[in-house]
C-alpha cells in the first residue's frame, strides 16, 4: 500500500467516525480492503494526531469523543 493508498484510507476512516458508519474494526476492515489489525493501527494513529476515538459498549460501535448527539 502506497503513502497516498494509506492516507485516503485514513481520510475514509475518519470520514465513517464522523458519520457514525463505523461499527467494528471488522466491519471497516472489510469495506476499506483491509485487515483488521491495519484498522486498529489506523486509529492509533488517529488518537496520536489528537482525534478522541472510543469505543462505545451501549452503542456497539466507535465514535468521536464530543459527538453531542450521544452525550447527555
Amino acid at each position: 500500500m502506497s503513502i497516498l493508498q494509506r492516507r485516503q484510507k485514513l481520510q475514509r476512516l475518519l470520514f465513517m467516525l464522523e458519520h457514525k458508519q463505523m461499527q467494528t474494526a471488522a466491519a471497516a476492515a472489510k469495506h476499506l480492503l483491509c485487515h483488521q489489525s491495519t484498522i486498529e493501527k489506523m486509529l492509533q494513529l488517529l488518537r496520536k494526531e489528537g482525534y478522541l476515538i472510543i469505543y462505545d459498549k451501549i452503542l456497539k460501535r466507535y465514535r468521536l469523543e464530543g459527538d453531542e448527539k450521544f452525550q447527555k
